[in-house]
């Protein structure tokens, strides 16, 4: 009788042993936390394009050697632009850009005459200061354009180069779609244009402008 009695024990003993090990298996363990995303901070550093419109206006300085005339001119800018930013970090962005314009800057020349630019683009350098998603910038470089001078008597076209600068401000309305105002002086330089049979007159064009444009940075 008694050791039934103890083989019993033993037999409990062992039965609680086992249901612990077998609890102690299926301890839950808590799934490791996901890390959080974490959104990539924006940067101006990448290519771009866009178009602008705007607005110009300034004057031809016209010569002949015995008369001078200063003709104005005003109209409209159409164009597109590209270049590539570099963001430097501590808000400092460097980069470069380009443009070519389809111009309607137009003035009258003398009782008959008329001035006219017909096109231009520049070739710029650029150095911003970025507050987050708005760049204010200045710019400058190289300008070349083509005109018209018409005396009346005779229509003549040339070929102006020159310099630029300006300044502007674009800001990001998305990490892709880029608005922005810009303003632009550029001095053409002086070239002749013929006036008559054996007549001419050389001609200093400069310019204003005022322009906004959209672009898309890739």
């Amino acid at each position: 009788m008694l050791r039934i009695r103890t083989l019993s024990l033993a037999a409990a003993a062992l039965a609680i042993g086992s249901a612990s090990a077998f609890a102690a298996d299926l301890t839950y363990e808590p799934a490791a936390a996901a890390p959080l995303a974490v959104t990539p901070a924006f940067t101006w550093t990448g290519p771009y394009l866009g178009a602008i419109l705007g607005y110009g206006w300034g004057n031809f300085n016209v010569d002949n050697g015995f008369s001078a005339a200063s003709p104005n001119v005003d109209g409209a800018k159409l164009g597109g632009f590209g270049g590539y930013n570099f963001d430097l970090g501590n808000n400092i962005v460097l980069g470069a850009e380009a443009d070519l314009n389809w111009d309607n800057l137009s003035g009258n020349y003398g009782a008959n005459g008329s001035v006219k630019q017909n096109w231009d683009s520049t070739a710029r350098l650029r150095a911003g200061y970025s507050f987050g998603r708005v760049l204010a910038y200045g710019t400058g470089g190289a300008a070349v354009t083509g005109a018209t001078v018409d005396s009346g008597a005779m229509s003549t076209d040339s070929t102006h180069w020159g310099w630029t600068l300006g300044a502007g401000v674009e800001a990001a309305v998305t990490d892709h779609i880029i608005a922005r105002v810009e303003y632009q002086y550029a001095d053409f330089g002086k070239e002749f244009y013929q006036t008559g049979l054996g007549t001419g007159a050389n001609a200093d064009l400069n310019t204003n402008t005022i322009r906004a444009g959209v672009g898309y940075k890739f």
